[in-house]
């Protein structure tokens, strides 16, 4: 009973300063506050599980996040199912700033729809959680250049899924920065 506390207060005192990353990493990734709250608990849930077989504590973040990611993929249909459902593609024009934030992540939505679930993932962490290609090359196993070329693969089928889109609603590509290539 003794080892089970100690393991409890060491995962804690592991968790506590990622935390409020992970639970804005799982909000941005899920595509929704709640279903990112769900994602973090469930994860969260299995991180505890499985945290005895942990080998290293330096490695206790990238372990954590592909945990995330593991969990993520095993609920993506759940997640596109309801994200499809509660993220309006239509944008309300009555207030200028707020319609072109919407705009904004109705965009990024639909780019990132391009992509795996970790390709979504790996952009997820490096452009809006700000990782590096080591701590990538790290987490997923594998080289800092064979991450460099993934984003960079990534971001071209994001910008052409983007176009397509622009282009099918006869929206301006110049007018949010996407240029043709």
């Amino acid at each position: 009973m003794r080892g089970d506390n100690r393991k409890q207060v060491r995962f804690y005192e592991l968790l506590e300063p990622e935390l409020p990353r992970l639970q804005g990493f799982c909000q941005k990734l899920a595509g929704d506050s709640e279903q990112g709250d769900d994602l973090a608990q469930d994860a969260l849930y299995d991180a505890w599980k499985g945290f005895g077989q942990l080998r290293s504590e330096t490695a206790f973040k990238a372990w954590l996040y592909q945990i995330v990611i593991n969990r993520y993929r095993t609920n993506l249909r759940r997640f596109r199912k309801q994200s499809d459902s509660t993220l309006p593609l239509t944008v309300d024009v009555a207030d200028d700033s707020q319609s072109q934030v919407r705009m904004a992540r109705d965009r990024l939505r639909i780019a990132m729809a391009s992509l795996s679930s970790k390709d979504r993932a790996l952009v997820t962490l490096h452009e809006l959680e700000g990782w590096s290609y080591a701590d990538l090359a790290e987490m997923f196993k594998t080289s800092s250049g064979a991450i460099r070329t993934r984003l960079t693969r990534c971001r071209r089928r994001m910008r052409e899924t983007l176009l397509r889109h622009l282009e099918s609603t006869d929206e301006s590509p110049i007018l949010i920065g996407v240029r043709k290539e």
